[in-house]
């Protein structure tokens, strides 16, 4: 029996489907909604009326008054949700990114798929479409080795954590809405997304904290010091997986506080103890495990993975130099 795709724009379009893949989950639509320049959109294979895979992509707009494709780019993480474990992957993934293009092609200046951790998962699917890729390195942890979190740090890392311990830092699960603004700020002053301009929005917090929080589909954990908030991180869950989504350190002002090391190391070991199997940091840089960010994470004893970002201009002629420099 042939495969079929359906394109949905709207959540209460969508036919009912289990959460498998976090960045494909239905409730995608929640985490982006209320967000003027973003527009959501899922892709649904079928075979017959059964659904068999799933692929949650976002439109956003650069900037919220620019108009135009020009201004438009479409972004996709992680492998698709499969809801059969015999159908065939690679030719539902042709299919699926096949339709994608298709879909969006004329309504954005450019495709980017993140987040796969496979260099090899949908080769020929991307190719055939014209899409480049860059190598770069996903860092994953194992959290049920023999080992305990704790001994696959290094020395240099426990020696921060109980230093952070010592001098009175706690680690903490929000609850309260009240502390997102302030969250929020700490994590834009961050040097990383100064010079970026896909940050999310504030409104993409508050609905991950009403619509993923209170489900059990995500957490958020601040550090604090003497009552201020120094560090934190935003995670989901994905079945046995927990995915990093974003963290942060007041490294500057508490440097000797060591708030980044501290909030990693706690959740990890939060996800240890509630039983999950992987942390993933997902993509983490270029392909250099010598590069700093890598290196970095590399010391709480994950293991680093090649994978690729691909990418597609919709411009001809933009789009071969693109693929005559980077492949």
């Amino acid at each position: 029996m042939e495969y079929q795709v359906k394109t949905y724009y709207k959540k209460e379009d969508v036919p009912p489907l289990a959460d498998v893949k976090f960045f494909h989950y239905v409730s995608s639509f929640d985490w982006n909604k209320n967000i003027s320049y973003y527009t959501p959109l899922m892709l649904v294979v079928f075979r017959g009326d059964k659904p068999v895979a799933s692929m949650f992509a976002l439109i956003m707009r650069i900037n919220r008054f620019l108009y135009g494709s020009v201004f438009k780019r479409c972004y996709i993480s992680q492998q698709p949700a499969f809801f059969d474990d015999d159908a065939d992957k690679i030719e539902i993934f042709d299919l699926l990114i096949s339709s994608l293009v298709k879909e969006v092609e004329n309504k954005v200046f450019f495709i980017e798929y993140r987040n796969i951790n496979d260099a090899v998962f949908g080769y020929k699917g991307f190719r055939e479409n014209g899409f480049y890729s860059v190598k770069w390195i996903n860092v994953r942890n194992s959290l049920q080795r023999k080992r305990k979190i704790w001994d696959q740090l290094s020395a240099t890392r426990k020696n921060q954590v109980n230093k952070a311990r010592r001098k009175g830092v706690t680690i903490e699960e929000l609850t309260s809405y009240d502390k997102l603004r302030e969250i929020y700020k700490l994590i834009t002053k961050s040097k990383n997304w100064k010079i970026s301009n896909k940050f999310p929005p504030y409104q993409y917090f508050v609905n991950f904290f009403h619509d993923y929080i209170s489900e059990g589909k995500g957490k958020i954990l601040i550090s604090r010091y003497n009552e201020k908030i120094i560090g934190g991180i935003i995670l989901g869950f994905e079945q046995k997986t927990v995915s990093v989504l974003y963290f942060w350190g007041k490294e500057k002002s508490h440097k000797t506080y060591y708030p980044t090391v501290f909030t990693l190391y706690s959740a990890m070991e939060m996800a240890e103890k509630e039983g999950y199997e992987f942390f993933d940091f997902m993509d983490s840089g270029y392909l250099n495990i010598n590069a700093g960010k890598p290196r970095f994470l590399l010391q709480f004893g994950g293991k680093p993975k090649a994978t690729r970002r691909w990418y597609r201009f919709n411009w001809r002629l933009l789009n071969f130099f693109a693929k005559k420099i980077y492949d």
